[in-house]
């Protein structure tokens, strides 16, 4: 029967189900239920942050690929972007001021963690103090949240500017405090898509652009294109790894070169995408960290007008989503064909994996605990309020406010109402 749910039942839907009461929230946030539902509607869902001269801005939507709005998240900032979502169950914005402001956001509780501006204590004696890099993550083997930041402790252009890192644990909550840590072993970028974290490991793109010969930094040789790595488990850097062939040997200008490259992943990899020249995207793929292998996997032609868009996932038939100016792109390496859907203004534009349906809380343990207080039924009576969903949905499987009304209907008929104050839909 639950089974039969979860195929029937957007996420959307299924949301509307668990405000009914407080046992249809704990049977549609079970953890088997999120896992067996996200098992039959893999996504990747899309997030986007809209930006509006007339508007406070800010405004996150998470919609899926059919453009439909799945969750809407008021603003909780003044011209806030999007920053961070790769691959995580968390998203992360931020405002730019003279110091910038990061907020987390776990959008299937609700729960916001305002990252502190607070440096470590380890750092308290620094007169000059420029974050200039940042990102976060997850520990495979803890399931911590960590994030990093790179800090300048010289504004001068000097090449050999020494940098400053700091770590903090999102799991801390309210008690959560940057760390000090040893800095980088070559200078990084402070600009975006130039970091990306993948199964725990954050990978930085070198800050090449002030060079304009090879350098030695910390006893390593850094050319363009290069990559220095960190270990959010240990908290220590993991050394050197250098770029592709082609764009560590290229002719480009240092400037075009730090201009044209950014990081991320796709299918688990880490990609090094290179607008090259202003004729083509290329996608280069690590496939060997320790000896820098490299493999370009994709060449996308810029006849399309594909020059500026930025990759965010490769779907299993094998379409690729792509971030554009203005719009969002679902394109087909093979056929060289893509469908454009409009994102009206939504300037800041990027993926997530995790599920609406979780109830865990990320950044307390107050919240988590809290829902343990739901009144548990046995299997046998929640079984009997999935067959009164499932009659719902038979009558309404299209119309959200039809199959509100009707499963409010129904269980009002039979005493299971519960609590309906709280009772809203995820837009």
């Amino acid at each position: 029967m639950a089974c039969c749910l979860k195929t029937c039942c957007v996420t959307s839907t299924l949301c509307l189900f668990r405000s009914v009461s407080r046992s249809w929230r704990s049977l549609l946030s079970d953890p088997l239920f999120v896992a067996a539902h996200k098992s039959r509607h893999p996504g990747p869902l899309i997030v986007t942050c809209t930006s509006d001269l007339f508007q406070r801005g800010g405004t996150i939507e998470i919609l899926d690929l059919a453009g439909h709005v799945v969750k809407r998240i008021a603003p909780i900032m003044k011209d806030a972007r999007l920053e961070r979502t790769r691959h995580l169950d968390l998203i992360c914005v931020s405002r730019n001021e003279h110091r910038p402001t990061r907020h987390v956001i776990n959008p299937a509780t609700g729960d916001t963690f305002a990252l502190p501006g607070r440096r470590a204590k380890e750092h308290a004696h620094v007169e000059h103090f420029f974050p200039v890099s940042f990102d976060f993550g997850q520990v495979g083997s803890t399931g911590e949240y960590k994030a990093i930041r790179c800090v300048s402790i010289d504004y001068s252009d000097s090449e050999s500017s020494p940098m400053l890192c700091e770590v903090i644990t999102l799991n801390d909550g309210r008690h959560a405090r940057w760390r000090g840590k040893q800095g980088p072993p070559a200078p990084v970028t402070s600009y975006g898509n130039k970091s990306v974290v993948i199964n725990g490991v954050v990978y930085f793109l070198v800050d090449f652009l002030k060079l304009n010969k090879l350098i030695k930094f910390s006893g390593d040789h850094v050319k363009p294109g290069s990559m220095v790595l960190f270990n959010l488990e240990t908290e220590e850097w993991m050394g050197i790894v250098q770029g592709p062939l082609p764009v560590r040997t290229g002719s480009c200008s240092y400037f075009s070169l730090h201009m044209e490259l950014s990081l991320l992943c796709l299918d688990g990899f880490l990609v090094m995408a290179h607008n090259c020249e202003d004729c083509s995207l290329d996608l280069w793929f690590l496939m060997d960290t320790e000896k820098s292998l490299w493999n370009k996997r994709y060449s996308i032609d810029d006849q399309n007008g594909n020059l500026f868009v930025q990759p965010l996932e490769i779907l299993s038939d094998g379409r690729m989503v792509l971030s554009a100016p203005g719009l969002l792109r679902l394109y087909d390496p093979i056929a060289e064909t893509y469908i454009d859907f409009e994102m009206r203004n939504s300037t800041f534009v990027g993926t997530y994996t995790g599920s609406l349906l979780s109830s865990e809380s990320t950044f307390t343990s107050e919240i988590a605990e809290a829902s343990l207080g739901f009144i548990q039924r046995s299997t046998s009576e929640k079984y009997h309020m999935l067959n009164v969903a499932l009659s719902a949905v038979a009558m309404a499987p299209l119309k959200p406010a039809n199959l509100m009304h009707s499963v409010k209907t129904r269980l009002k008929d039979r005493g299971e109402l519960g609590t309906l104050s709280g009772m809203t839909s995820c837009q």
